[in-house]
């Protein structure tokens, strides 16, 4: 566990340097990924310098609001940590859409239109999985609305943004005339091993927590004072104050990490044998929601919401009170079969009516 890779300090001399380092290599990607794309030079040009201006002040936002400084006139100098959960859940998100271009390709399907939408997959599903925890928990932000927009703080539900990113790839495919089936089943075990390595990165950072164990169960895991599991059991009085650590706890992000990896690893298998489009959409459907619905059982952050809690203490801890990952499992499930049944339907009828 370890929820701060490193610590980045940029001297207060440094500070409009590497504003401006970072804005020109963001806007430098863009360009170059305009110019192999085929677009003409003005338009890449036009890209440099939409994303250099835009990231120069997305930075100094940044810098602003959560280091209370200008970075154009550092007073002090400015400490970024690194955090772990953050370095993994992009690394995931690489990963994952380098697999998908590269399935694209070998489907016939453009892989400059799978990067294209990996992208806006990104922002949608970072949308996604907040405006679900925020609904979930709209007590703790009924009165403190700025609180929504506090991010970093933690608070993404994965399905708020699966869900996200399926719209998105909806109306994103529809409008560039893309073809849904055979494009998700590029992205479909590509999500998987993302999930994985994200998952990862809820380990080192003791977000999406167990709930508690024997201390000698063999996984048992303790998180560290600075993790969101040790904050969450000393407000709920569950740890004295002062403790060293959580009590010990199921590794419940390490369960769904492990799922996820022999998803894709399955599913990766099966690609060869895909006998229609949408089965690798629709058998990554019902692999994951039994899993998801499963490591719910342990979970103990209860921070993520139960569907029956406005009934009060009588639904509390009533084995009927899903959690609200838990009744979304079911329709994901029910999603994936339906996806299934259509699409293999059709698939034998076009094979019935091409040998007539």
């Amino acid at each position: 566990m370890l929820p701060i890779l490193f610590t980045l300090t940029i001297p207060p001399s440094l500070g409009i340097p590497a504003l401006l380092l970072v804005s020109l290599l963001s806007g430098a990607w863009q360009w170059r990924a305009a110019l192999k794309a085929g677009e003409p030079s003005r338009a890449a040009l036009k890209s440099l310098g939409n994303w250099t201006v835009g990231t120069a002040v997305v930075l100094f936002a940044a810098v602003r609001v959560l280091g209370g400084q200008n970075i154009l006139a550092l007073e002090r100098p400015l400490e970024i940590p690194v955090h772990t959960y953050g370095i993994l859940v992009a690394g995931g998100f690489l990963v994952a859409m380098t697999m998908a271009g590269r399935a694209a390709e070998r489907s016939g399907l453009s892989r400059e239109k799978v990067l294209d939408l990996s992208f806006g997959i990104l922002v949608a599903a970072m949308i996604g999985s907040r405006v679900l925890f925020i609904i979930v928990n709209w007590d703790e932000y009924a009165h403190d609305l700025f609180g929504i927009f506090e991010f970093w703080k933690g608070g993404l539900v994965f399905y708020g943004g699966f869900i996200g990113a399926v719209l998105f790839s909806i109306w994103y495919m529809r409008k560039h005339e893309m073809s849904f089936f055979p494009y998700a089943d590029a992205l479909g075990p590509t999500v998987a091993i993302g999930q994985a390595l994200g998952r990862l990165g809820c380990f080192a950072a003791g977000c999406c927590w167990g709930g508690a164990c024997d201390s000698h169960y063999a996984f048992a895991a303790r998180f560290p004072p600075e993790s969101l599991a040790y904050q969450s059991q000393a407000a709920n009085h569950l740890i004295t104050p002062g403790a060293l650590s959580t009590i010990p706890i199921h590794p419940t992000q390490l369960y769904e990490s492990l799922g996820c990896a022999l998803i894709f690893l399955f599913l990766t298998w099966w690609r060869s044998r895909k006998r229609f489009h949408g089965e690798l959409l629709a058998l990554y459907l019902m692999l994951y929601a039994p899993l998801r619905a499963t490591v719910e059982t342990f979970r103990g952050d209860e921070e993520r919401g139960r569907v029956f809690n406005f009934l009060g203490s009588a639904a509390q801890h009533a084995w009927w009170n899903l959690s609200t990952s838990e009744l979304i499992s079911i329709g994901i499930f029910a999603a994936g079969v339906a996806i299934w049944l259509t699409q293999s339907r059709k698939s034998a009828v076009a094979s019935v009516a091409a040998l007539a």
